[in-house]
């Protein structure tokens, strides 16, 4: 890694370069802001363009964003002190769905090959990350004299090492470790949820797609929303990162794509055998090697000031060590999935250029994105794709557990090719989901055999015979609605995009009626009220909702006076096997309800709670809320329970997008409805800090602009030539 001081030193004798190629630029975009914040910047060119949204970006996010950099670098202890620097032995840190700090980016080499690999960046590409760059640095220049001092400028590879963090850190290392330790690690839930109906399924013949992103939204995988358009070349909007000018999920005017989560098995460990007499070598293939030993300084925030701290990094030829065991002569060293690669812009900018269902295949096909389910659509194709760059490996090892580093039998082999990945087009069922299930529940009879998939391919071995037992909740729901024998409206699908269907409570429900149907049961007189609440509710959450309410703190409550796995058997698709008339389970449903009626009486006063008076988001003014987290629903919301007993939301949507595609002879354009649920600034004094989460509150989404027309007739402010837009084509159909 650059040393500090020589880093300062290159970006000084490049500043008056830069301020002048960042000025030449400047004048050459103008960002055009929607009535909610939304930036739709033209560019005259593609540099411009980049260049534009790095400025609206640090306009909205500047001190998130650059805390990312910080991140990426291995630096944020120097802003957050020893916290941030982790150590050696790795630690996960739940809502920042990260492993470690500045020591596991230093060990990965997050940014040193960034910087070592720049020329592997292909020439167009790093000219936008460059453009981008100067964007933010051009921001945090005019603004020098009211942003905090640690604020620095960045550079090209400052932007290419952050992707290389998010894909390294948490697509990675995460993967490879909870092998190593299976138990020690409890993961979020992670999800996302994505769906699309083919002309058949759909009632006025468009293709719709839906997309959920399910991200938190405070940290450094927030969204950000915005459209790029640069006249005859790049028509594009969707979302990012903080820090990030690539789109993860969003359409062009030809296409749309969304991601959600999947478990490919793309990252292992390897149990290295050490020499008793020299810790410093491995065994590989009989005889011994060393282990390559790196020295990095950190200079940690502390009470006394900027202290420096030096710690070792350990490497065998698999990859960094992350893990010793010194009583038993071992250790444990990870290997990621194109470790070193600088190509993860490149893969994410050829996604939002391609125009067709060829070229987005061609783009995935290079494997610089390493791994996501993608749905794809255009006016005539909805495609599905379990995307994943998985290296193929020797069979008579279990893949899913650390492997003997001691031997090459167990070396990685090539990357199976984009090919062999589980896709779908255009199937007979009419549609395609994805809730983060495994990829043979992709729609209703598939036909994909999951037996024919490599042994290795995904994280957990695939069980003989299986089939949709594997689905979630949210995925169950998809499938059981969308394999309905009928069409569609768009209205219907924006209420399935908002939908909060308890699919546990068909069996939570009837098993509390059962555990209370004998006289005996009802000494407690706020029980019979209960039940008869519950008897009437329609299954969904929803604000005014007191029967949800009854429902989310019974399952809290049987969490605690149980287990979690006893209680996760209602929300996995097991709870079809549960015994409703076992006096066993009967009685731990009235322990739990009894016990949830007692904490709703002593936080609130009351038992009779609707659901909006507990789940809120909080975002100068307090909007009640109708998803859940607990449940697996479609729409959750969810954030850290407050001494009150509240909720307060901070995860679930991270962005949710509704696209009604054009129609096939070109008559009817694209339409677009969107919703970031926090809003599109991080600034408490903007109205764009909250009005989304107002729209949230009503379950709205709001339309995305797309056209030139659409765009001036919902903008309420712009930077640079008003003029500008008026290069582009104006027809609404484009």
């Amino acid at each position: 890694m650059l040393g500090q001081g020589i880093r300062l030193a290159f970006l000084l004798l490049l500043l008056p370069c830069l301020a002048q190629a960042a000025d030449d630029l400047s004048r050459k975009f103008t960002i055009y802001r929607d009535n909610y914040g939304v930036p739709h910047i033209v560019g005259e060119t593609e540099e411009a363009v980049f260049f534009g949204y790095g400025y609206a970006q640090a306009e909205d996010h500047l001190e998130k964003m650059m805390l990312q950099y910080r991140d990426a670098q291995g630096r944020l202890s120097e802003i957050r002190g020893r916290d941030a620097l982790g150590s050696d032995v790795l630690r996960y840190i739940p809502y920042e769905y990260r492993w470690g700090g500045d020591y596991l980016q230093r060990l990965l080499h997050t940014e040193k090959d960034a910087v070592d690999n720049r020329k592997e960046i292909p020439p167009g590409v790093y000219k936008l990350l460059s453009a981008f760059a100067a964007g933010v640095n051009g921001y945090i220049r005019r603004n020098r004299a009211r942003i905090p001092d640690w604020i620095t400028p960045i550079s090209a590879e400052d932007v290419e090492a952050l992707q290389r963090s998010n894909y390294l850190r948490f697509y990675s290392v995460g993967d490879a470790l909870t092998k190593l330790h299976e138990t020690a690690y409890k993961f979020q839930l992670l999800g996302s949820n994505q769906f699309a109906i083919a002309p058949a399924k759909s009632a006025d013949g468009r293709i719709i797609h839906v997309e959920h992103v399910h991200m938190p939204w405070a940290n450094r995988f927030q969204n950000y929303e915005a459209h790029l358009m640069v006249p005859g070349k790049l028509d594009v909007a969707g979302i990012s990162w903080f820090g990030s000018p690539f789109f993860l999920a969003g359409f062009n005017d030809r296409i749309t794509w969304s991601i959600t989560w999947n478990r490919p098995n793309i990252a292992d460990i390897y149990q290295e055998k050490i020499n008793p007499q020299n810790d410093l070598e491995y065994l590989y293939d009989n005889s011994w090697r060393p282990i390559r030993v790196e020295q990095e300084t950190f200079r940690v925030k502390g009470p006394r000031g900027m202290e420096s701290v030096t710690l070792p990094m350990y490497y065998t030829h698999h990859g960094p060590l992350v893990e010793f065991d010194r009583a038993n002569h071992l250790a444990y060293s990870v290997k990621l999935p194109k470790a070193h690669s600088v190509t993860y812009s490149a893969g994410l900018l050829l996604i939002m250029r391609a125009r067709n269902l060829a070229e987005f295949q061609a783009a995935l096909a290079h494997q610089w994105v390493l791994r996501w389910n993608f749905l794809y659509s255009d006016s005539r194709n909805i495609y599905w794709v379990h995307n994943a760059a998985v290296a193929q490996r020797a069979p008579g090892f279990d893949w899913t557990r650390p492997v003997p580093g001691w031997t090459s039998a167990t070396e990685w082999g090539p990357y199976l090719p984009f090919e062999s990945n589980p896709q779908f087009l255009n199937p007979a069922s009419g549609f395609l989901q994805n809730c983060n299930n495994p990829p043979w529940v992709a729609t209703r009879n598939s036909g994909l055999d999951p037996q024919t998939l490599p042994a290795y391919y995904l994280e957990h071995a695939i069980p003989k015979h299986a089939g949709e037992e594997v689905l979630n909740a949210r995925g169950e729901l998809l499938l059981r609605t969308l394999s309905q024998s009928r069409k569609f409206s768009l209205d219907e699908m924006k209420a399935l995009a908002l939908d909060t269907y308890v699919l546990p409570a068909d069996e939570i429900v009837p098993l509390l009626e059962l555990a209370y149907s004998g006289k005996n049961y009802f000494p407690d007189p706020r029980i019979p009220r209960a039940l008869q609440i519950l008897k009437s509710w329609n299954h969904r959450s929803a604000p005014d909702s007191v029967a949800y309410t009854y429902i989310h703190f019974w399952g809290k409550a049987y969490q605690d006076l149980f287990s979690e796995d006893s209680f996760e058997r209602f929300i996995g698709y097991s709870r079809h096997s549960i015994n409703l008339h076992d006096p066993a389970e009967q009685f731990r449903a009235r322990a739990a309800f009894t016990e949830a009626l007692d904490r709703m009486q002593k936080q609130f006063g009351k038992t009779e709670v609707p659901w909006g008076e507990v789940n809120v988001v909080s975002r100068r003014g307090i909007f009640p809320m109708d998803g859940t987290g607990l449940y697996d629903v479609l729409h959750p919301d969810d954030g850290p329970e407050q001494p009150d007993g509240r909720i307060f939301d901070n995860d679930g949507w991270g962005h949710v997008m509704v696209v009604e595609e054009a129609d096939a002879s070109g008559g009817s354009p694209k339409q677009v409805w969107s919703l970031l649920p926090y809003g599109e600034s991080e600034d408490p004094r903007s109205p764009h800090f909250n009005d989304q989460a107002k729209l949230h509150s009503r379950r709205q989404l709001k339309r995305f602009w797309f056209t030139p027309q659409e765009i001036l007739a919902h903008t309420e402010h712009i930077e640079g030539d008003r003029t500008r837009i008026r290069s582009l084509p104006q027809s609404a159909n484009r």
